[in-house]
């Protein structure tokens, strides 16, 4: 079957009758019957039954169906790549982001893009790392940022860049470790609680390995879902917790201290989408500016760190 056919096929199967299916495809429902009557021929096969007025399909064309539908998504998706191509100025961005990069590096891109792109509209989700892939699997975004590759094997991953990661403590406690302790100031911070996440956050791995280094019992401390809530509860002094450097580069040095963490591995900020759909122009745009503005936001954050 050519690409004609199917598209023919395709709307029989969703309108149920020739005439339906012609306003789908804008043709004539002579053309319509002919179109199904050669692809009939070439197969060999029925598609689709008369009865009572009524196009019924055939088994054999509910087997075709769903490679059908598959195909004819893809080929709505060609078309809007092809138009975002024309329309330079113009058209639609739908990213995801997991929450410390919504919060904490977005609203940059999305200021940098608007006077850039004024034309462009931007659509936000945010989104935990394990609510990626079906976002960008059904085409809700195009694209989405995270920390660590993405396992799923039907998305890709790229690194937009790599940081460290800090430890997150009000300056009063961390005043008082050097003081206490000039020499190993982390090794005061076995006494004092750390801020865990539950899940399966990557960050989670991080903070746990942190607290082994430094001798701290997992009982001792508070468990919570995201790291902005951790965050929250270590600007109250209730503990401390392992942060990116990109809301290292957002923490208020008047009240907070990110200690840099050399002895922790650094991690890589990725840009993910669907293997089957990349994303269209005014979405490759926005991931070209990205590098640049990361590289200003880690810019900032040495310039504010405190080792």
């Amino acid at each position: 079957m050519n690409l004609r056919q199917l598209e023919v096929f395709q709307a029989v199967m969703q309108s149920g009758n020739m005439s339906a299916a012609a306003r789908l495809v804008n043709v004539t429902p002579s053309a319509v019957s002919k179109t199904i009557a050669h692809a009939e021929l070439q197969l060999g096969y029925k598609l689709f039954t008369r009865h009572k007025g009524v196009l019924a399909p055939t088994p054999e064309a509910l087997v075709l169906a769903e490679q059908s539908a598959a195909i004819h998504g893809q080929l709505a998706q060609l078309r809007q790549i092809a138009l975002n191509l024309r329309q330079v100025d113009e058209g639609q961005v739908r990213l995801a982001a997991i929450p410390s990069v919504s919060h904490e590096f977005l609203p940059l891109v999305l200021e940098r893009h608007a006077a850039r792109y004024p034309r462009v509209g931007v659509e936000v989700r945010t989104l935990h790392q394990d609510q990626m892939a079906a976002a960008l699997l059904t085409r809700a975004v195009d694209f989405a940022l995270g920390y660590y590759a993405h396992p799923d094997p039907r998305l890709e991953s790229r690194v937009l860049v790599n940081g460290r990661l800090y430890l997150a403590v009000t300056r009063d406690i961390w005043m008082r470790a050097t003081r206490v302790r000039r020499n190993n100031p982390m090794g005061f911070l076995s006494n004092t609680p750390m801020i865990r996440l539950v899940g399966d956050d990557p960050m989670r791995a991080a903070i746990d390995e942190l607290g082994r280094q430094l001798g701290v019992t997992q009982a001792l401390g508070i468990q919570v879902q995201t790291s902005r809530l951790a965050l929250e509860l270590v600007r109250l002094g209730m503990g401390w917790t392992v942060i990116d450097f990109l809301t290292a580069s957002n923490l208020d040095p008047a009240c907070m201290v990110a200690v840099e963490l050399p002895d922790l591995p650094p991690i890589a900020l990725h840009a993910y989408h669907a293997s089957a759909s990349p994303p269209g122009q005014p979405a490759q745009r926005m991931l070209a500016m990205l590098p640049g503005l990361l590289s200003q936001a880690m810019g900032r954050n040495r310039s504010q760190a405190s080792v």
